[in-house]
């Protein structure tokens, strides 16, 4: 999947450049892939967000210029942004009305009834490990506002009933 893309600066070896992809793959995959399904209900798009984000982010950044806290930080944010595009694109809005895939009515959102902004919240905070001042910093809103949104999802979240779904995976 993420093979064959660009070495990053001019004259540093590819194999260093596939070995930061990589290492950033092997960290962060896992959890971006999960905040992107958890925005788009859609696993192809999601796949491709994650890996034009990791991308991105190689051939941008320096590894050695930040730290981990700062790469999740900043994968989060832009996986978020990237979601947000493809969310609000006209080839989004043509197709059928959004329902939760069985994975993320099994996880997070079991009924279905969140909004894009708490799913982007939840996504930021419980996917990409942002603390909830970073996330409030990404959705544009206040450190408080984005407390009292979590506390609000999650107690909606605690009384929801658990879909129709017999089977548990």
């Amino acid at each position: 999947m993420l093979g064959s893309g660009k070495t990053g600066a001019v004259g540093v070896p590819a194999t260093a450049s596939q070995t930061r992809r990589q290492v950033i793959y092997q960290r962060h995959a896992a959890a971006l892939y999960r905040q992107a399904m958890l925005m788009l209900d859609d696993s192809a798009l999601a796949e491709g967000v994650v890996c034009d984000v990791i991308v991105d982010e190689c051939a941008v950044v320096p590894a050695q210029e930040h730290g981990e806290g700062e790469t999740r930080y900043r994968l989060a944010r832009s996986v978020f942004r990237r979601c947000q595009e493809l969310a609000a694109g006209p080839a989004r809005q043509d197709r059928r009305p959004r329902r939760p895939s069985l994975a993320v009515s099994r996880g997070i959102d079991p009924g279905g009834i969140l909004s894009e902004k708490e799913r982007g919240a939840l996504g930021l905070v419980l996917c990409g490990g942002l603390g909830y001042v970073q996330a409030s910093t990404v959705l544009g809103i206040g450190p408080d506002d984005m407390a009292a949104l979590l506390r609000t999802t999650m107690r909606r979240l605690s009384i929801a009933p658990a879909g129709g779904d017999a089977e548990q995976g």
